[in-house]
Formats: C-alpha cells, sequence, structure tokens
C-alpha cells in the first residue's frame, strides 16, 4: 500500500467491521514481511456496516448478500460515495436497468476499468470532484460567453 499508516487505517477498519460481525472470508492481516503490505481481504458484511458504506482504498472486498435485484441497487447507492459500480449479468436489459439506476459515475457491466484517456472520470457524492478525462475534464478549463449583436437597422 501506499504507506504504513494507510495500511493500519486499513486494517483498522477491517477489525472495527469484524467487532460488527463481519465475517472474514481471506486475508485481513499485515503479512510477516517489510513493507506497507496487507493482505488481499475479502468480508462477508451486512449493508448497515461501516466499511459497507465508507471508501477504504485498499485490498478489501466488502460482499453484501442480496435476494432481489431491487435489494442489490438499494445496497449500492446507500452509500454517500459513488466513484464507480458493476454490474455482472448474462442478461443486456437487467443490466442496462441496473446501470441506469446505480448512482456512480462510471458503470461497468461484465468488465471493470474500461475505457482510457477520452472515457470521463468522476464520482457522485463525496466520491471525487468534477470529471476527469474525456471532453467533460475539458470544460472545467472554459468559460462559456454569448454576445449577441444586431447588423443593419436602427440600434
Amino acid at each position: 500500500m501506499v504507506s504504513d499508516s494507510q495500511r493500519d487505517r486499513v486494517l483498522g477498519m477491517v477489525a472495527a467491521a469484524v467487532s460488527e460481525g463481519a465475517q472474514v472470508i481471506t486475508g485481513g492481516r499485515k503479512p510477516n514481511r517489510q513493507g506497507a503490505f496487507m493482505e488481499p481481504t475479502v468480508l462477508e458484511v451486512t449493508s448497515d456496516m461501516a466499511i459497507a458504506k465508507e471508501e477504504v482504498f485498499g485490498p478489501v472486498l466488502s460482499v453484501v448478500p442480496f435476494r432481489y435485484n431491487a435489494q442489490a441497487i438499494q445496497i449500492a447507492n446507500a452509500t454517500d460515495y459513488g466513484l464507480v459500480a458493476g454490474v455482472f449479468t448474462r442478461n443486456l436489459d437487467y443490466s442496462t436497468g441496473a446501470a441506469r439506476q446505480l448512482r456512480a459515475g462510471q458503470i461497468f457491466v461484465n468488465e471493470w476499468f474500461a475505457g482510457e484517456v477520452e472515457t470521463p472520470f468522476g464520482g457522485y457524492g463525496k466520491s471525487g470532484y468534477g470529471r476527469e478525462k474525456g471532453r467533460e475534464a475539458l470544460w472545467n478549463y472554459v468559460q462559456t460567453k454569448n454576445i449577441a449583436i444586431k447588423l443593419g437597422g436602427q440600434p
């Protein structure tokens, strides 16, 4: 990870999740080696746990079981953050409907991190400010002005 303090912050988030009742599927520890490393971690959590609502910025996947598709959308949108969301399904109609309902700046269907410099990037809510990449990013550097001129006739 970027630093020991960031790793320790994420380890603290995992420990707090476990104290709230999260189940560690794998990982969740600092490996016995030099450096700011943390094991890739998978947790089974409930949607009301803090780790399910916060941006972790570490190798942690929080899995929230759900029964119905509408419940999955509700769980995904129950956070103040909305940088990226993903839909994995064989049903294209469902994926496009879900993508419209998800509150996130980027939605990936059946893949992750698609797009290059031409693909706008930015979040909803507390995730990011404005847009990076793509034509949308250029709008941060321009100021529109309208000048109307009447030609001919009386002023």
